[in-house]
């Protein structure tokens, strides 16, 4: 899982990840502008205000549509 949060963060690029907001179990694309050991700062889908979510939260991610983690 920290690869991918990392690679989103490093690169630029959305990832889609599993998580719990506020109790309930989503889906959602999501870009990583900063990362720490306990809890990652993201922007979830096209909203602009960014969101600090703590890595527990964070239950599994994966490429983002349309990407295969191949470099450019």
């Amino acid at each position: 899982m920290m690869r991918f949060l990392r690679y989103s963060m490093e690169r630029g690029r959305k990832i889609r990840a599993m998580l719990l907001l506020n109790g309930q179990l989503v889906q959602r694309s999501m870009l990583v502008l900063d990362l720490d050991p306990l809890k990652a700062t993201v922007l979830l889908g096209s909203k602009k205000e960014p969101v600090t979510i703590p890595l527990a939260d964070i239950l599994s991610c994966d490429y983002g549509r349309g990407d295969h983690g191949e470099d450019d």
